[in-house]
């Protein structure tokens, strides 16, 4: 690791070929060090060419989904290759969460105008457990556990590492602040924990965030509750 790079602040990609060949004497191989440090998770990007040198007591998020979400995914993929879509499980929050939630929930976000094709080519399979963009009266009065909610994805939604239809901490968070039905789901009360937790036990790239957030009108929503951390990233 680079002695000279604060381990309090981020730094751009060039700090660090900067202080590397500083500290090295070489040049040629600040760029490739860059890259296997990052690769090896020593240091984490947290915003457009902004990074920071890893912490112990902080990983890369990861959920295992459920044998239904998994059976889903692969259902959509064989039938639209090329759609973007997404998952969200609701007790992925249980991780974030004081009041664990018991009945599961599975969103599936599809690129706008196709939902109605993924709708049809589900519901005879998953019958009285499927809803398409339904209202939140209507979530309610149909609430069933597994219940399947087909919806429309919105643009600039973050992609998943392993397989693109995962949901990123990013995009959970911003969707909590944004998406009605999510609102309707979670205690407004547990909402500082859940923001408190990912910042502090995950690695979180604030670009990324901030410009899902833009998108989706909620960013002085997830600013408020990121404030209330103490743990966002300085520059």
């Amino acid at each position: 690791m680079v002695h000279n790079l604060s381990h309090q602040k981020n730094f751009s990609r060039e700090d660090f070929i900067t202080a590397f060949q500083k500290e090295n004497k070489r040049k040629d191989s600040g760029r490739y060090n860059f890259q296997k440090l990052l690769e090896n998770g020593d240091i984490y990007r947290v915003g457009r060419n902004s990074y920071h040198i890893a912490e112990d007591s902080k990983r890369n998020y990861s959920y295992q989904y459920s044998e239904l979400s998994l059976d889903l995914a692969k259902k959509i993929e064989e039938q639209y290759p090329e759609l973007d879509f997404r998952i969200f499980e609701l007790v992925q929050l249980n991780e974030f969460v004081n009041h664990q939630i018991a009945h599961n929930v599975i969103f599936v976000s599809v690129e706008s105008g196709l939902g109605t094709y993924v709708f049809d080519s589900l519901k005879e399979q998953y019958t009285g457990k499927i809803l398409l963009n339904p209202s939140v009266e209507t979530f309610h009065q149909y609430w069933s556990d597994d219940m399947i909610i087909i919806k429309k994805l919105i643009s600039e939604s973050p992609k998943g590492e392993r397989a693109v239809w995962e949901t990123k901490l990013e995009k959970m968070l911003v969707d909590l602040v944004a998406d009605k039905l999510l609102l309707s789901c979670v205690s407004r009360g547990e909402y500082d924990n859940i923001f408190h937790q990912a910042f502090q036990d995950f690695y979180i790239d604030e670009s990324k965030l901030f410009r899902y957030a833009s998108r989706r009108n909620a960013k002085s929503k997830v600013l408020l509750h990121i404030d209330k951390t103490d743990l966002r990233m300085g520059s």
